[in-house]
């Protein structure tokens, strides 16, 4: 625009001969082009400033826009952090649940251990007493099967078991607890033996097997030192089959049966610890 103006005024003034005489409309003409021409300048000025103050807020605009996604970046890493930290916090304390159930297991299995071989010293004690008796073949419990021979002393049997079972040696411990069943299945170590078999089966990841036997177990031996624990290990088995329902009704029924044991607070924090399943949480009854 200014220029288009610059050109009309210098038209304007060539049109202005030499020598040709400066009347009053010249000197008119003259003074509405300088007038015009400040006009223009201001117009220019004020179109300055504008694009000055229009560039100026649209670089706070970007800024605060650049700010803002920082934030929602943020905001986005946090949130997703806080979602890893809880979920690591469910598997942990999943994970400390069945390690404390596992290391209450090894301290129990340490205690029959060492009965046993309080028992030992016990028999061992009647036996210097009455040295005199002898022990003849044919003179065993009737509770072996003829033709098989005089079996291991329960005890012994037993105490074999339990420590190939503590060492890891699951396949040896299995056959011994087997064998030990085979002769004093009416013993009163019996249930612990039938529950070990499941449990070698469960350390082992057969859990299928590992059902059936922590099953013989509650079934076989109501009575058993190892009925609560028999039925906590049944319902982790469960669990691990991705038998969700059944796991929980097995834990809830553990609860329920024997609510005052160790067992039933490890089956309360199982329970407390599972995932949600279709928005809800399998807690205690």
């Amino acid at each position: 625009m200014k220029r288009s103006l610059a050109l009309l005024v210098l038209g304007l003034v060539g049109m202005v001969q030499p020598g040709l005489a400066v009347d009053k409309e010249v000197i008119q003409l003259q003074q509405n082009v300088a007038l015009l021409l400040g006009m223009v300048r201001e117009l220019q000025r004020s179109f300055d400033e504008r694009i000055v103050v229009i560039r100026t807020l649209v670089e706070q605009s970007s800024d605060r826009m650049n700010q803002f996604s920082d934030r929602v970046n943020q905001v986005n890493s946090g949130l997703a952090e806080l979602q890893k930290s809880m979920q690591n916090s469910v598997g942990n304390a999943g994970q400390k649940v069945d390690n404390l159930g596992n290391q209450m297991q090894g301290l129990q299995a340490s205690m029959e251990e060492l009965r046993v071989r309080l028992d030992k010293l016990s028999q061992q004690v009647t036996k210097l007493e009455s040295s005199s008796q002898t022990i003849s073949g044919s003179g065993f419990s009737t509770s072996a099967e003829p033709g098989m021979g005089t079996p291991p002393a329960p005890d012994v049997l037993y105490n074999t078991a339990l420590r190939d079972y503590t060492s890891g040696n699951y396949p040896l411990a299995l056959q011994e607890f087997l064998e030990y069943l085979r002769y004093y299945s009416n013993a009163a170590l019996a249930s612990n033996a039938q529950f070990y078999i499941g449990d070698i089966y469960y350390q082992q990841g057969q859990f299928e097997k590992a059902v059936q036997e922590y099953d013989k177990a509650i079934e076989q031996y109501p009575d058993g030192n190892k009925s609560a624990t028999a039925q906590y290990k049944k319902g982790l088995a469960l669990l691990n089959q991705n038998l969700r329902t059944q796991g929980v009704q097995e834990l809830n029924a553990l609860i329920q049966k024997f609510p005052t044991t160790p067992e039933a607070q490890m089956a309360k924090d199982k329970l407390a610890n599972l995932p949600p399943d279709s928005g809800r949480r399998s807690t205690a009854r």
